[in-house]
């Protein structure tokens, strides 16, 4: 059995949803989605916006965290672990 709760108001996810809803690119696919014919079309590109968005965000992340940990980095150890790099990583990505 799974459980859900709803997101608090306050999370990235549901201001960026907030800001969605808010834009002209929401209005304009729920315009759409109201006619039967462009429904699938209408959701499809509001998915393929988000993908494509988020697929450009992963790929300027990577290009911008140094894939050396910071040991490598600050000490020039060698080999040292990329847990810095991880760590830089979900840093980015919760901001």
């Amino acid at each position: 059995m799974s459980v859900m709760a709803a997101l608090p108001k306050d999370s990235p996810i549901m201001r960026a949803w907030d800001a969605y809803k808010a834009s002209p690119d929401y209005a304009n696919s729920l315009k759409w989605a109201a006619h039967d014919e462009y429904r699938v079309g209408s959701m499809w590109a509001a998915f393929l916006q988000g993908w494509t968005l988020a697929t450009e965000r992963a790929a300027s992340l990577h290009e911008s965290v140094n894939p050396a940990s910071d040991e490598e980095r600050g000490n020039s150890v060698p080999g040292a672990g990329a847990m810095g790099a991880v760590i830089e990583y979900r840093d980015a990505i919760r901001s």
